[in-house]
């Protein structure tokens, strides 16, 4: 309740999506890690860039939560928000409702394992990554870092871009994740658990070669 008075009172209709009549939900997830620090915010589901950036912001502001605990441990936990930006009569309406929590671990007792294992993580990523034209003709290299999860069931969920390059790279990396099949989840004493990942996908060109 307090988390939603917190937004309703932080949150400012961006005055270009009022002026548009631009309405919607916006999904921002984020960690709540063990220190109780919000972070790790990204938007879920977008509406609109103004929209989406205000969110995001307001998200970002909020202080330190008491963190999540699982069986008398800190655990980083991840929730997801709507915030539904609404006009009525010419007045802005911030509606709020908060989802189920959800833990996500970073460090588990059996990390998940992509099929066949870290080898042929490798070799999918090397058959299925294509270097985009306009960057390859640009020369844009970079090193891409994509955050993903692997949840319970070992599908790859919630896949979205920590540190970005340039947009075609940041696509193909995303598309190239996204695609990949299920893993073997990750466990914490025993029971399947979702898990963060952040992995770095490397693009470079030597001479005329992609890499």
């Amino acid at each position: 309740l307090e988390m939603q008075k917190y937004i309703a009172r932080n949150v400012k209709y961006p005055l270009d999506a009022k002026k548009d009549g631009v309405m919607g939900k916006v999904y921002v997830t984020f960690l709540v890690n063990k220190s109780g620090v919000v972070d790790n915010v990204h938007i879920a589901k977008s509406v609109a860039p103004s929209l989406d950036a205000e969110a995001v912001r307001v998200i970002k502001s909020m202080p330190k939560w008491k963190p999540g605990k699982q069986r008398g441990e800190t655990v980083s936990v991840s929730y997801t928000v709507p915030i539904n930006f609404e006009l009525q009569k010419d007045q802005a309406l911030i509606v709020i409702k908060e989802q189920e929590k959800e833990e996500v671990f970073v460090i588990v007792e059996e990390m998940p394992e992509f099929p066949g294992g870290e080898l042929e993580y490798q070799k999918f990523l090397a058959r299925n990554v294509k270097y985009p034209l306009d960057a390859k003709k640009d020369g844009v290299m970079g090193k891409v870092y994509v955050t993903f999860l692997v949840n319970k069931s070992g599908v790859v969920d919630n896949v979205h871009i920590a540190k970005s390059v340039a947009p075609s790279l940041d696509v193909e990396a995303v598309r190239v994740i996204k695609s990949m099949p299920k893993w073997k989840p990750g466990k914490q004493r025993g029971q399947a658990v979702n898990v963060s990942y952040t992995v770095p996908i490397n693009f470079s060109l030597t001479g005329d070669k992609k890499k």
